[in-house]
């Protein structure tokens, strides 16, 4: 089953609700003032009964003036417009507005009605389709069908069935696997019902019983039923024309422009990046930084409007240009959603255009800005996922799919580009990704030769530098890599696989006289400071030559005082342990030792402390496991 929403748009008192009462049977003046003046206030909407493969609804939008707020709103889910024309009176200024309107959200699909076409003589008709065809010349509208109908007596109302089922046929219908959205429209009350919902399904599917979100308020609510023209069902599809009975928040707190979704896929912006055209509408010239009135899906909010390349915006020609809004209020929007933007005073459409961004951000006025915006928009998506990566970094999933307007095959198919790299649920670009690799070697390299006698810094140190530019999880993902290629970890220590700890050019010589005199001194060693000072080592290198020869296992160190060469150690482990029993005194370690209670102390406490001996009482016990 395919869902489409049809919309009859036009000058008021042009027919839209005579019309769509005879393609339908269902009369959309629903509200009591709408009947006793004639008019359409709110969207009124009617099932369209075409084929049993297709279930269509019809929107009858307001044509006063005063409600074109009511009509963009109407319109924004529609997949096919029907422009009616009055024979009576022919393109007036509200047909002007609508189709300008239509074209700058990009519904261009069309077939355009005449009606009331009994009320004047055949030759005027004429006349009138001439000047529709005249008008749509150069358009998106241009060579749309028109057809000739009167809803009163029925006159062509069966052949624009016809067409309407012909022309649906061939169109794509929405997306029902796509994560839900639904734009809300109309919110009322209904006795013993509590809250309603109206909206058309734009994406996804909406199910009864399930967890939805309103957004931008990100309000928390629960389906408790869905209508589709007053029949309930248990899950409607994109492009259905819905009531939604939700539970959870108030009715004070539910209105028209919030967005009903069932995951984290569409953002909450107040900054958006714009594709722009001029409307050929306006009159007024536009000032930089002036205030407007910016309507996407049904929400309508403030906001001002920055220019980069100009500080004002001329009336005249259609001119297409990027702008960015930043609005008063944030509202739920998707990159390639499309936007109208009206001014407050004196009322009029401004223009309309493509969200290129919804993460804006505040650029500099110029040439520079210009060229990202065109990036923007004529980029593939890996190019343009690449571009937002340079600032970004790292984006989840979600926001990928946000800010580039990607369905999950759209962004299953990112995952083939040699110039992305994906990390735990995340994406980041090859470029920041060889960046980091760039900087932990830099970090490492310029530590290795500040500190050459260590193993190198330690690993969370490296992190917790480079955090201060990258996020961890890009830090994580190269350093797992490069473990594996040009990096080494001993313990908590982090360094190039082609290092090796070395003592300093400058005193290596004397340092390796110390190293020798340990060797020769055995285990009556003289203090390890003096032997250092006797070589007239500086200090700033004292501690560093002292853990190089612990951590390099050259020397054990017994006491702060004492390091003893770790050959002399291992001799002297062998030589207690040949000459003694399986248990041993402190007097019969001296008498093989040969050392004083100085020395020998500290020897004793290192065998327990390393787990080669246990004491006790007087005596030690040799571990057989050692």
């Amino acid at each position: 089953m395919n869902y489409y929403t049809i919309g009859l748009a036009g000058h008021i008192d042009h027919g839209k609700t005579t019309l769509t009462g005879a393609l339908t049977g269902v009369d959309t003046d629903r509200l009591k003032e709408e009947k006793e003046r004639n008019i359409s206030i709110e969207p009124g909407f009617a099932p369209f009964q075409l084929s049993d493969d297709m279930k269509v609804s019809i929107i009858d939008v307001p044509g006063h003036e005063r409600f074109i707020r009511q009509m963009i709103a109407g319109v924004a889910g529609i997949d096919l417009v029907v422009p009616v024309v009055a024979a009576d009176e022919g393109v007036m200024p509200q047909t002007r507005e609508h189709l300008e309107i239509l074209s700058l959200l990009g519904i261009q699909r069309s077939i355009i009605a005449i009606t009331k076409a009994d009320m004047v003589e055949e030759d005027l008709l004429s006349l009138v389709q001439e000047d529709i065809l005249e008008y749509i010349k150069g358009t998106g509208f241009e060579g749309s069908k028109i057809h000739i109908v009167d809803g009163k007596s029925g006159r062509g109302v069966s052949e624009l069935k016809d067409s309407l089922h012909s022309f649906l046929i061939n169109t794509p219908s929405r997306n029902k696997a796509g994560a839900l959205r639904l734009p809300i429209d109309q919110v009322f009350t209904l006795q013993g019902h509590g809250t309603i919902a109206r909206g058309t399904i734009f994406d996804g599917e909406l199910k009864e019983g399930e967890l939805v979100t309103l957004l931008p308020d990100r309000l928390e609510a629960r389906v408790r039923q869905i209508q589709t023209h007053s029949t309930k069902v248990e899950q409607a599809f994109a492009g259905e024309r819905v009531a939604v009975n939700l539970t959870g928040p108030d009715r004070q707190q539910m209105v028209r422009g919030q967005v009903i979704v069932n995951s984290n896929y569409y953002p909450v912006t107040s900054t958006i990046d714009l594709s722009f055209t001029k409307a050929l509408t306006m009159s007024y010239d536009l000032k930089q930084r002036a205030e407007v009135t910016v309507h996407i899906g049904t929400a309508e909010v403030r906001g001002t409007i920055v220019f980069f390349d100009r500080n004002t915006l001329e009336a005249g020609n259609r001119e297409e240009l990027f702008c960015q809004i930043r609005l008063h209020e944030p509202i739920s929007a998707k990159k390639g959603d499309r936007v109208i933007v009206r001014r407050p005073s004196p009322v009029e459409t401004i223009g309309g255009g493509s969200i290129l961004n919804v993460a804006g951000e505040k650029y500099k006025f110029g040439a520079e800005t210009i060229a990202k915006f065109e990036q923007m928009m004529k980029g593939t998506p890996a190019e343009q996922l690449e571009q937002i990566l340079e600032s970004e970094q790292l984006l989840s999933k979600e926001q990928v799919m946000q800010q580039i307007g990607l369905n999950e095959e759209a962004f299953r198919q990112l995952e083939d580009d040699d110039h992305l790299v994906f990390i735990d649920g995340g994406v980041t670009s090859q470029n920041v990704f060889t960046r980091v690799v760039e900087a932990i070697h830099k970090n490492l390299q310029a530590a290795h030769e500040r500190y050459p006698m260590r193993k190198g810094p330690q690993k969370a140190e490296v992190v917790q530098e480079l955090k201060k530019t990258y996020p961890k999880k890009v830090i994580d993902a190269v350093l797992s890599n490069q473990l594996q290629e040009e990096l080494q970890q001993k313990g908590p220590y982090l360094s190039m696989r082609t290092f090796q700890p070395s003592l300093p050019a400058a005193w290596k010589t004397r340092m390796t006289k110390v190293l020798k005199h340990l060797e020769e001194q055995g285990v009556n060693v003289s203090p390890v400071d003096r032997l250092i000072d006797e070589e007239q080592i500086p200090d700033p290198y004292k501690t560093e030559f002292k853990n190089y020869m612990l951590e390099e296992e050259i020397a054990v160190k017994l006491t702060d005082e004492l390091y003893v060469h770790d050959e002399n150690w291992k001799q002297t482990i062998a030589s207690l342990k040949a000459e003694t029993d399986q248990a041993f005194t402190l007097q019969e370690a001296k008498d093989v030792l040969n050392v004083s209670r100085k020395y020998l102390v500290p020897i004793l406490e290192k065998l327990d402390n390393e787990g080669y001996t246990v004491r006790k009482d007087q005596e030690r016990y040799w571990r057989v496991e050692k």
